[in-house]
């Protein structure tokens, strides 16, 4: 979360939504409490806290000055698709918490967590852990109890518009932002041993700066965004009602928001 009592917003960073993005693009303006940059504190009784990615509940019972901040100033995020969002958090657990990129899991581990996921969620945890955190509901970080508390829904399809609206809000024309953590997969599946293992031997054979310029290179010409990749647990029927289901209210306010700025 990015809150400024300078210019009187909060950002709430959702995470999965190109929240990173636009965080990088507003963290100058932060000077409220610095715990809201820190990736993980143990808390004495809730324990584990990712204070970047704090649902509103969670907030309010650990800061209400903060959280009451919500009445007086503006206040934005960012929502997406929920099908979207959890084929990217998934992605992102890969890599944090397997140890591997998406595209390097077998069938069985992907199965494995996925299903991991899902029974995590299910168990409607008082606290969602760091390595959970990014499979959150959306919509417990924009409002309670069905009350919204966050004011200004944008879609990720149209970040165009919260960059202009906040940065207007800060007294710029717009925010630039790049793209954080997109998760690539492989074009050629069947070549990815190749790359891993040509990687390896170039690094112990060429100089560091040589055998980047090269990695990067490979990268661009091997691998693609995980938007564009097929991943048949994604469609099987049990994990799209799962998502349907559970992330109902999310799948509503993205449409909603989606109308809206159609309008």
């Amino acid at each position: 979360m990015i809150l400024s009592d300078q210019y009187r917003f909060v950002f709430v960073h959702i995470p999965k939504c190109a929240g990173t993005s636009v965080r990088k693009a507003v963290l100058p303006f932060h000077d409220a409490d610095s715990r809201f940059l820190k990736a993980i504190e143990i808390h004495p009784k809730l324990g584990q806290i990712d204070y970047r990615h704090l649902p509103l509940k969670l907030l309010r019972d650990l800061d209400r000055d903060a959280f009451d901040k919500f009445d007086v100033y503006e206040s934005y995020a960012i929502l997406r698709d929920p099908f979207q969002r959890f084929r990217s958090a998934m992605s992102q657990r890969a890599k944090m918490y397997v140890g591997k990129e998406i595209a390097q899991l077998d069938e069985d581990e992907m199965y494995s967590e996925t299903n991991r996921v899902i029974d995590y969620l299910l168990a409607e945890p008082a606290v969602i852990t760091s390595d959970f955190i990014h499979f959150a509901r959306q919509s417990d970080f924009v409002q309670i109890n069905g009350k919204r508390i966050v004011q200004n829904l944008y879609p990720v399809e149209r970040l165009d518009l919260l960059l202009t609206a906040l940065g207007r809000h800060i007294g710029i024309e717009t925010l630039e932002v790049g793209h954080a953590n997109k998760t690539k997969v492989h074009r050629y599946p069947k070549l990815k041993h190749v790359l891993y293992s040509g990687s390896s031997l170039a690094r112990r054979l060429l100089p560091g700066s040589l055998h980047e310029t090269l990695r990067t290179s490979a990268r661009r010409a091997l691998m693609t965004s995980s938007e564009a990749a097929q991943f048949p647990i994604f469609e099987q029927n049990y994990v799209v009602d799962f998502i349907k289901t559970y992330y109902c209210t999310d799948i509503a306010l993205h449409q909603e928001i989606l109308r809206d700025v159609a309008a």
